[in-house]
């Protein structure tokens, strides 16, 4: 994030109440395309809520407001590119979406993050103060790991058993080690001039963050948890919309029931998980001398086990029970929201669930209702877009699997933000692909209604019912399912049972 001016004297009164925000964006590569506005649901899950929907007008312009009552981290994505900053009562900004670097990465989805210039900002706003404490951060980290070969990192020698010490094999730099954690005298020094700087700053909300990130910086091998907790945790109210305190607080307690319960309490623990025991879990978590405020220790339960959900070491439908009965009864309403998020995470869209109805374009310019494509049978759709190149060597495989499976797999393709000349100008360089191709009816929520982070993406559906979400890729081995489709028992009627 780029901020224009940034002063080091500053006073600050806050007097937070329900009011709308707003962002106007100049944008002008993006004319003619829906834009939307977020807010983050928690930290924990990472859920998003939309606030706002526009359109890029044809000066490039697009104006959203969202209703916030608290500062919170916000989103506004435009077709593929997304910008985060941070949401404030009552605030009005105006910025520019940059673009990319010459060499700002984009993914093989072609997701981008990019960055936003704050026009007339006020100093004091929260996007500036966070924006100028990140960089000093950066920094301070650029200089310590470039210019400290002993002091600063502590990169020690590998200890053995009988207390001798041997020089690691490697041989690495001394500046190089896994974790490596900043001189304690060097931090102090660094937190003395921040204090010093930000002296006139009366926001708590921007003092809570830069205490969590100095907290941050104390991390490495040589920390002295003990005094860490005491110092960034204890007695302390939890920030649930702070993300340096979030962020810390998970890297705190990360891999917890695993470097801890499991190791001294397995079965009970393999068994609390799977029983849904709350109560007893509780209690064996609260043997850690962290964990003895309640509010703590069932944050880091819900937050472990949602971690650990996609693992083979606890029960998934334990852990999905144990979220259910924290959004029915936990004492705090925090909790009850970020479990409600954490399932909505874990189960929407999987197989089982039904196809969200959605509107796209066929190559004649006609509105299609994609359900009236989905008759009873398997399907494969593809969604993909004009620019990702990645997604042609997928259609070129798919084009093989449809030659060989298109009589029995109905294959459907949707592209996200192409046109009707694009997608014609496809069909006639490649003839064969002669299934649906269909345009997306610039539905700014398309991506949202599908959980989609990237393209290409691939679904493999019986009906409107979702089987394989997401399903593999036709260079990933989805061949193997359309082999055991085609080689299944029809019932009455021609239709195939080919469930696994």
């Amino acid at each position: 994030m780029r901020i224009l001016v940034l002063l080091p004297a500053f006073v600050m009164a806050l007097a937070m109440k329900a009011a709308p925000c707003t962002i106007t964006i100049d944008a002008p590569e993006h004319i003619g395309k829906a834009a939307v506005l977020y807010r983050y649901m928690d930290l924990f899950s990472m859920r998003r809520e939309v606030l706002a929907v526009g359109e890029v007008d044809g000066h490039g312009s697009v104006t959203l407001m969202g209703e916030v009552a608290e500062i919170m981290k916000g989103q506004v994505r435009i077709g593929m590119d997304v910008a985060e900053f941070y949401l404030k009562p009552g605030a009005n900004y105006t910025v520019r979406l940059l673009p990319p670097e010459r060499n700002d990465p984009r993914s093989l989805g072609g997701a981008s993050l990019r960055q936003l210039e704050f026009l007339g900002l006020d100093r004091l706003d929260v996007n500036a103060l966070t924006s100028d404490l990140n960089e000093k951060l950066d920094a301070f980290v650029a200089e310590d790991l470039a210019t400290d070969q002993v002091a600063g990192m502590q990169a020690r020698d590998l200890v053995l058993k009988d207390g001798s010490a041997k020089p690691d094999s490697v041989r690495r730099p001394a500046t190089l080690f896994v974790n490596p954690g900043f001189s304690e005298a060097r931090v102090d020094t660094f937190e003395l001039k921040l204090r010093k700087y930000y002296a006139g700053v009366s926001d708590t909300w921007f003092s809570s963050f830069m205490e969590s990130a100095l907290a941050g910086l104390r991390f490495g091998p040589a920390t002295n948890d003990s005094a860490l907790f005491e110092r960034a945790l204890r007695d302390k109210p939890v920030r649930y919309n702070d993300p340096e305190y979030v962020r810390f607080f998970l890297s705190f307690f990360q891999d917890h029931l695993l470097s801890n319960p499991f190791v001294t309490d397995e079965a009970q623990l393999v068994r609390n998980i799977a029983n849904a025991d709350m109560d007893s879990l509780k209690t064996l978590l609260r043997k850690n001398e962290f964990l003895a405020d309640d509010r703590i220790r069932e944050l880091v339960l819900l937050s472990e086990l949602y971690a650990n959900y996609h693992g083979k070491t606890f029960d998934r439908s334990g852990i999905r029970s144990l979220l259910e009965k924290a959004v029915r009864s936990s004492s705090y309403s925090e909790h009850r929201s970020i479990s409600a998020n954490m399932l909505w995470d874990l189960t929407t869209m999987q197989p089982g669930d039904t196809l969200p109805s959605l509107m796209a374009w066929n190559t004649g310019g006609e509105k299609v209702e994609l359900d009236t494509l989905l008759a009873e049978g398997p399907v494969y759709i593809a969604f993909t877009a004009s620019w990702c190149t990645y997604c042609e060597l997928e259609l070129s495989a798919m084009e093989k699997l449809y030659a060989e499976y298109g009589k029995v797999v109905r294959f459907i393709t949707i592209d996200i933000d192409g046109t009707t000349t694009s997608i014609e100008a496809q069909q006639r360089l490649h003839p064969l692909r002669s299934w649906p191709h269909l345009l997306a009816d610039n539905d700014p929520l398309l991506m949202d209604k599908l959980r989609l982070r990237s393209v290409p993406a691939f679904f493999l559906l019986d009906g409107r019912l979702l089987k394989h979400a997401p399903a593999k890729a036709p260079s990933a081995g989805i061949a193997a399912d359309f082999h055991r489709i085609a080689t299944s028992v029809p019932q009455e009627g021609g239709r195939r049972v080919w469930d696994e």
